[in-house]
């Protein structure tokens, strides 16, 4: 079963950090890492259309090419994340500090529901910040040429899509809006395709196939049919085993011709109940299992998913 490891932007400022994500990866005989490099609208690499993150102030690190070529040099596939729609949020409510920011340069492209000026960054009930507008075409562009820019100058081996949604269908104007999300997955696969032929598109979507489609405006079985994605993500983040169990083999039913890894919750000190559920993923129909995420502090895990 293949093993996969999500890794988050904070876990990557740092060329040793990045030395003993691959070591971790590498001695578990994991060898496909997805590594967040868009988080928040700002880049962890170098990049003339967004902003570098905050995090790598002062610092002459470019961690997606760290991550390449070091990554090759042991045998780790190393997948670009970029958050799709999801661009800012801060706790105290800031904006972002740069103005080249999308939030700064394009208030006009940003998700207002009710006329708002833009959600709130500190996020809420049933949003987690600025999202950019899936209905607004320029930023939709913006948000491809950023991810084709990456795919062109990185020899990444697949690239992977988060909040690849709206935040709640009340946020759109209607239930039709979904064709702007696919509209930017199906434009995603030509130019991903084209500028790096053989790349893994890959997904991480809400794993219930219905509430994808009626929530958040996610119609992923439809991609998987049409060809747009290579892998399906589906997040089944459950602490009971046998709804993990159930929510990924409805997905596995709604998407039978596509790869799909089980996301599985590392929850930490839990190492009965991971092994428990990758076994689960794996009845479920799933080809392999992606853990959200790795933490160096939490190996017990890492060494649980690894066997099991």
């Amino acid at each position: 079963m293949r093993k996969a490891l999500w890794v988050v932007r904070d876990r990557i400022t740092t060329a040793k950090a990045i030395d003993d994500l691959l070591a971790d990866a590498t001695t578990r005989g994991i060898f496909d890492v997805v590594v967040q490099v868009r988080g928040r609208g700002d880049a962890y690499y170098r990049s003339e259309l967004e902003p570098q993150a905050l995090a790598l102030a002062g610092s002459d690190l470019d961690p997606l090419d760290h991550l390449v070529r070091f990554g090759a040099a042991v045998g780790v596939r190393i997948h670009a994340w970029g958050n799709v729609f999801f661009v800012w949020s801060d706790k105290n409510g800031a904006l972002p500090s740069s103005p080249a920011h999308i939030v700064n340069r394009h208030p006009d492209w940003l998700l207002r529901p009710g006329g708002v000026r833009y959600l709130d960054p500190v996020g809420g009930s049933d949003w987690e910040g600025i999202y950019t507008d899936p209905a607004n075409e320029a930023a939709r562009e913006h948000t491809l040429a950023v991810f084709a820019d990456i795919v062109t100058r990185y020899a990444v081996e697949g690239f992977h899509y988060d909040y690849v949604r709206y935040p709640q269908v009340t946020y759109a104007t209607g239930p039709d809006d979904h064709e702007y999300v696919t509209a930017l997955v199906r434009e995603g696969a030509k130019r991903l395709r084209r500028a790096r032929p053989g790349i893994v598109i890959s997904a991480a979507v809400f794993p219930d196939p219905a509430v994808a489609r009626d929530r958040v405006l996610q119609r992923w079985p439809e991609w998987a049919a049409e060809g747009l994605v290579d892998v399906l993500c589906p997040m089944a983040y459950r602490r009971e085993t046998a709804e993990v169990e159930r929510v990924l083999s409805r997905a596995r039913a709604a998407a039978p011709n596509v790869e799909m890894w089980g996301g599985l919750m590392a929850y930490k000190g839990e190492r009965d109940l991971l092994h428990d559920q990758v076994r689960a993923a794996s009845r479920a129909g799933c080809e392999g299992v992606i853990l959200f995420a790795y933490d160096p502090d939490s190996r017990d895990l890492l060494d649980v998913f690894a066997r099991a």
